[in-house]
């Protein structure tokens, strides 16, 4: 049972992993499949209960309850990278050993940290916070390192490969990395893999907050390995496998709250003293050799879990009916969001920069802010149209985005909705500048925002009128304009409106 068990877990986490991992990198990023699969991440889940669909948090929360933390180690593209670099560690340990396999041992749980990071990080949502969550997300982490780093090698390779194979492979810019964004990847990249290759699931235990509250809800679950006190010799073979180094050989118990259910410990002991059981419907007697002497603290914190999440599920509810969502509509130094953002202040309060619909942009005119947004908005995803523009017939990233954080527009919603605004400037235009026709703004404009009217001072000149109830922002004027610096810019709207 126990390999059964571990083997569908490594093939489905490998079938995730790669498709997932595929999702964000440049020749298959915003497939449909990838796009689906984002949809099972848990902070997508969770923010789309505050936004207003729960179907897919309730589905991982009920497998929480019946399985434990399966999600860690069959959903998790951070988890099931870590599993990887575990096991390549472990090997390469091996190698260096004699052949010895290394032995993990157990850990006591830094509870205080892993709960107040939890805390701080619910605490937050509840106020409309989400930058908190975004740089701790594992799902929201791993896309940005998919994106910024692996997709920069991908990017490389590619075009190395186009020099040799110009008819098979094209050159690729780099123009939708950041250099904030890739930094703060590689970085993070790095840290998870000093501890991954140190300590197993470290992170997942004591820093990740999804991995904290999955946990404590796990502690509450129906199928949970446990160890039979009567078969159990300490022989230290279960122990050794765990990277959650969750297994107590002394109390002979395994702490559920940190146990990812990789079900290592199941394949490992020759003695069948660990097992799955059914803990829901077990009598706790004295001779029950499953049985833990201590009063189970699991189902308490399960508890205070799921209340506390029922009680931020309900505050935010409540502060996003107060927080003035949709008033003002400045566009005055406000970066340009995707379509379907809505409005600026509910964009922030429900986007992580996992850079899904960075990865999907076709044009790739979608790339992550500096300060743009604030100091709470670094990384968010913004547009920019200085190398290509918003499609007409395109709405790729509405459809991507797994948050709600960009609202699902149909096509002919999208082509009706301002996202910004351009702005003429005749000092810069070269039928102004140089006295020669031009045009190129209106020939460009898709929504016929834009007319070549003659200038009323200077007879046979011809300048661009904008008509602002037509314009949608997409860029098209401002990316073909000749001008340098650009006689027409697009800048961004607080409130997304439809024309």
């Amino acid at each position: 049972m126990g390999k059964i068990l571990k083997g569908t877990r490594v093939v489905t986490a490998a079938f995730i992993f790669c498709i997932l991992t595929c999702g964000f990198l440049n020749l298959s990023g915003g497939n449909p499949l990838s796009q689906a699969l984002l949809r099972t991440q848990f902070t997508p889940a969770l923010i789309s209960l505050f936004t207003g669909c729960a179907a897919a948090f309730i589905i991982l929360l009920v497998i929480t309850l019946l399985f434990g933390r399966v999600y860690c180690s069959f959903l998790c593209p951070l988890g099931i990278f870590q599993d990887i670099i575990i096991r390549i560690s472990n090997f390469a340990r091996k190698k260096g050993n004699s052949g010895r396999k290394p032995k993990m041992k157990y850990s006591r749980p830094h509870n205080i940290l892993r709960y107040s990071i939890l805390a701080i990080t619910g605490i937050s949502l509840v106020l409309m916070f989400t930058y908190p969550l975004a740089l701790l997300d594992p799902y929201s982490n791993y896309g940005r390192i998919a994106r910024h780093v692996f997709g920069s090698v991908e990017m490389s390779m590619t075009n190395l490969l186009s020099e040799a194979f110009p008819a098979t492979f094209y050159t690729q810019q780099y123009v939708s990395l950041g250099t904030f964004a890739f930094v703060y990847s590689l970085a993070f990249l790095i840290i998870i893999v000093i501890f991954s290759a140190a300590k197993g699931r470290l992170y997942c235990n004591t820093v990740c907050p999804v991995g904290t509250f999955l946990g404590a809800v796990g502690g509450l679950a129906l199928f949970k390995p446990v160890l039979d006190k009567e078969k159990c010799v300490r022989c230290g073979l279960c122990a050794g496998n765990c990277k959650s180094a969750c297994i107590n050989l002394e109390t002979k118990e395994i702490d559920a709250t940190r146990c990812v259910a990789c079900y290592d410990c199941l394949t490992s002991c020759k003695r069948g003293g660990v097992k799955l059981v059914p803990t829901w419907f077990r009598k706790r007697k004295s001779d029950d050799p499953y049985h833990r002497n201590l009063e189970n603290p699991e189902r308490r914190t399960a508890l205070i879990a799921l209340g506390g999440l029922a009680a931020a599920a309900a505050a935010r509810h409540i502060g996003s009916k107060s927080s003035g969502y949709g008033k003002g509509d400045s566009a005055e130094n406000t970066p340009i969001m995707p379509p379907g953002a809505r409005n600026l202040q509910a964009f922030k309060d429900s986007c992580t920069a996992c850079h899904a619909c960075i990865a999907a942009c076709p044009n790739k005119i979608i790339k992550p802010a500096y300060l743009e947004y604030g100091i709470d908005g670094i990384m968010l995803p913004t547009l920019k149209y200085d190398r290509k523009y918003c499609s007409f017939g395109c709405n790729t990233c509405s459809h991507t985005c797994p948050h709600g954080a960009l609202e699902h527009v149909s096509l002919e919603q999208k082509q009706k909705t301002q996202i910004a605004l351009a702005v003429y400037d005749p000092s810069t235009c070269v039928v102004v500048s140089d006295g020669v026709r031009c045009g190129a703004c209106a020939g460009s404009c898709p929504a016929g925002a834009i007319e070549m009217r003659e200038n009323p001072i200077v007879q046979g000149q011809f300048l661009p009128n904008i008509d602002s109830s037509k314009c949608i922002g997409c860029g098209a004027c401002e990316y073909a304009c000749p001008a340098m610096p650009k006689a027409i810019k697009v800048t961004g709207k607080v409130v997304q409106t439809i024309v």
